[in-house]
């Protein structure tokens, strides 16, 4: 039994897809608020609650040989992960694949960088096979500037016209999917990008071709930037941590990329045109471009889920 947590999010309902559909028995765990159906999750095993209840976790990690890993971004992320690693380990889990992200280290200028590196390290002095997967920046995080890009054809960032090597979610997906898998990976960490570096200004010129109407990328200092995303809706501290992402962007930390995903999984990632396509299909516009408020600032808008 392979049980995936966080598998209601974006990235977590596709890792139990393609499990389900390799043949693997799958276990889902998904927050109790969380509205899902059996069918959403290609039949796997559904258990519903939170990590931090032990009656949960002895339900969820029972007769569990591997665990997929994958959790919100949170200020308890590391206690939350804490927690979930030690019952995995007294329920005799064998093997853990976490999911983790670019720029992951001691030191890194965004919390959730540093959140992710003592997770690593509290996994790698235990005795379990572990495979960490630090995933680049997810293509759909301008899913986050919608109201923007439909109100405003236009979105908002702090990176300079510098490239980054964001990747597609069900990539990532894939391979942690594949990992869980493959138990010749281990004791191993895996970075994990899209097939090239682009800049802000290539994405909207793409955005702006699948959509039929010029999407334009507005760069500002990085205190502006957080305004705008709060007025938006994001927690300080993530908004803090996004302007820092871009700005060690905008010194092209994030833009080599890797061949891990057609590695591990024989499959060409997908490329940030290919989403734009996704994106241009799945929404609409609501309203001819007006003048720009803040950066992020949310305008009334409808999509479909990625």
């Amino acid at each position: 039994m392979i049980l995936v947590t966080g598998a209601s999010g974006v990235i977590g309902r596709h890792v139990v897809h393609e499990l389900a559909n390799a043949g693997a028995d799958t276990r889902a765990l998904v927050p109790a608020v969380a509205a899902v159906a059996t069918e959403q999750f290609n039949r796997a095993q559904i258990v519903s609650g939170e990590i931090v209840d032990h009656n949960v976790l002895d339900r969820a990690l029972r007769d569990v040989r591997a665990l997929v890993v994958l959790s919100p971004a949170h200020p308890d992320q590391v206690s939350l992960e804490r927690h979930l690693i030690a019952a995995a380990q007294r329920h005799g889990v064998k093997r853990v694949i976490k999911l983790s992200s670019s720029g992951t280290s001691a030191h890194a200028p965004f919390r959730i960088g540093r959140w992710h590196w003592q997770t690593e390290r509290l996994l790698a002095a235990t005795t379990l096979d572990w495979v960490i997967v630090r995933s680049q920046r997810p293509m759909q995080h301008l899913h986050t500037q919608l109201g923007s890009v439909l109100g405003q054809h236009a979105f908002y960032g702090c990176q300079g016209n510098h490239g980054a090597a964001d990747v597609h979610v069900r990539d990532v997906a894939a391979v942690l999917a594949a990992i869980a898998l493959d138990d010749t990976q281990t004791h191993t960490t895996l970075e994990v990008t899209g097939p090239e570096a682009i800049t802000p200004r290539e994405c909207a010129r793409m955005l702006g071709s699948h959509m039929g109407q010029p999407v334009e990328y507005v760069d500002c200092a990085p205190a502006d930037f957080v305004r705008g995303q709060m007025a938006g809706g994001i927690p300080r501290w993530q908004a803090e941590d996004r302007a820092a992402w871009q700005s060690a962007a905008s010194a092209d930390a994030f833009a080599t990329p890797t061949s891990t995903i057609a590695q591990v999984t024989g499959r060409r990632p997908r490329d940030f045109n290919a989403f734009a396509s996704e994106f241009a299909a799945s929404v609409r516009y609501t309203r001819p471009p007006a003048s720009r408020p803040q950066a992020g600032v949310r305008a009334e808008a409808q999509a479909a889920p990625t």
